[in-house]
């Protein structure tokens, strides 16, 4: 099989996962409103996406190299296709409550679980099929994941007009939100059967640092450089900032501008989608690393403005500076480590995923976690006595409240809304710092410069060794 093909598969296995991420935070509302969930809990449901995705790859790095990236792929095809079964099959095996709140972690945990898989197969995938273009075919690659968000949010809306569902995830009535928003988890399944298909039929080659020979003592070494350690901190920040935000935009901006939060996601995933193609000229240009201080500065300004979005036009401006600023965010810090950290190998990178993952798993429930807390302490004390419930804003009893009161209730949920964006403008701003300094120490040693193991390009023999 030729690296081309093996490349498309990589994209079609990243489009499954971005299908699992946008149809989950477009179906939010409706589990809130099924299974009677708070938004502390969907926050929860959300964060073991990446809590799922952070533990696959913990496991999964280390042995990428000893079982092979067609492994890795294999155990993201089970994952994603039993998690998406589960999670379809919700109403009937578990009730509203406790119940359906743990089965959905359950099932959710396993789509992300999938989700690292793929990180961990796809990502030395391309680093090995083009090792002189790491850091241009990796955003090429995760240009896929905004083209998977954009298509899956368009199948999602589609879906809500189709199934007459107000677009927003709430049914007109129980039966219609729960039939819809099982659909719209089905479409995870399509991209997920394809890339199942053609790599489980495929044969992939070795990784490039298994090609060149470093040991594995070697390879686990580079994960305790100092520069290292600083990166993958940074990852804790950029992931946070990127993914965190995107995860509640459903919740948050239906609050706040009134507008569906998919449309903006698949707005801000045509922005990404784009620029992604273009990643090598401008790394050429000005650097990767000066790349990223961009990326931070813009996504400070636009997470801050989107805090403030109260209509249509306004969170449309918002989430224009905000996609620009997370467009390299992902795909820019893992080519970075396969350029600067290439005896690390699927191990680095691996720890890369997990470590972002670990901090959006955190990261989204602590915004769900916000938006509820500054909720119901920016009510009166009478409108609280009748409408929270174990600190739960109950729909049903805002619903019975005279209209004047459910506007002060909107009013609260507003407030509660933008601060969860609004505390997370502090991690780009502690990016913008370190970024600089790494930008600082490059110039001082001349520059940014790639290291090298390996100048052989992958042919055909190698890609077809059975790995």
């Amino acid at each position: 099989m030729n690296p081309r093909r093996l490349f498309i598969a990589s994209c079609i296995s990243l489009i499954a996962s971005a299908f699992s991420f946008v149809v989950r935070q477009d179906v939010l509302p409706a589990w809130g409103q099924s299974f009677t969930l708070s938004a502390s809990q969907l926050g929860s449901i959300g964060g073991q996406a990446f809590f799922g995705m952070a533990a696959a790859m913990l496991v999964g790095a280390p042995l990428c190299d000893k079982l092979g990236m067609k492994f890795m792929l294999g155990m993201a095809f089970l994952c994603h296709l039993v998690g998406t079964i589960v999670t379809i099959a919700t109403p009937y095996i578990a009730s509203p409550g406790d119940s359906a709140f743990l089965t959905l972690c359950i099932a959710t945990f396993l789509v992300g679980a999938a989700n690292g898989f793929v990180e961990i197969g796809i990502n030395p995938l391309a680093a090995t099929l083009y090792p002189t273009e790491k850091t241009h075919m990796l955003n090429v690659l995760h240009a896929w994941w905004p083209g998977g968000l954009m298509l899956g949010g368009l199948i999602s809306l589609a879906l809500s007009y189709g199934l007459g569902i107000e677009v927003g995830g709430l049914g007109k009535d129980p039966a219609a939100t729960q039939f819809g928003w099982q659909i719209k988890m089905a479409i995870i399944l399509i991209p997920t059967i394809l890339y199942g298909a053609i790599f489980l039929g495929a044969k992939l080659p070795k990784t490039e640092r298994v090609e060149a020979g470093i040991s594995s003592k070697e390879m686990y070494s580079q994960a305790l450089r100092p520069l290292f350690l600083l990166w993958a901190f940074c990852m804790l920040l950029t992931a946070s900032t990127e993914l965190a935000p995107q995860g509640m935009q459903s919740l948050v901006l239906e609050k706040t501008a009134g507008m569906n939060g998919t449309i903006i996601l698949v707005y801000t995933s045509l922005i990404m989608f784009i620029l992604r193609h273009f990643a090598g000229p401008i790394a050429h240009a000005v650097s990767p690393v000066g790349m990223l201080i961009g990326s931070s500065v813009l996504s400070a300004i636009g997470l801050f403005a989107l805090s403030y979005a109260t209509d249509t036009i306004t969170a449309i401006g918002a989430a224009t500076i905000f996609g620009l600023g997370i467009v390299y965010f992902w795909p820019t810090m893992l080519g970075v480590t396969a350029e600067r950290f290439p005896r690390g190998g699927a191990f680095l990178l691996g720890i890369m995923g997990c470590v972002g993952n670990i901090a959006i798993s955190q990261a989204q429930p602590a915004m769900g976690s916000i938006n509820d807390r500054v909720t119901i302490s920016s009510m009166s004390p009478d409108i609280r006595s009748k409408v929270v419930d174990n600190n739960v804003v109950v729909g049903e009893k805002v619903k019975a409240l005279p209209q004047a009161e459910q506007d002060l209730v909107l009013t609260a949920q507003k407030e509660g809304a933008s601060q969860s964006f609004r505390y997370v403008t502090v991690l780009p701003l502690i990016l913008v710092v370190l970024f600089t300094g790494i930008a600082l120490y490059d110039k001082s040693r001349g520059g940014y410069k790639p290291e090298e193991i390996s100048s052989a390009k992958i042919d055909q023999a190698k890609v077809s060794s059975d790995y």
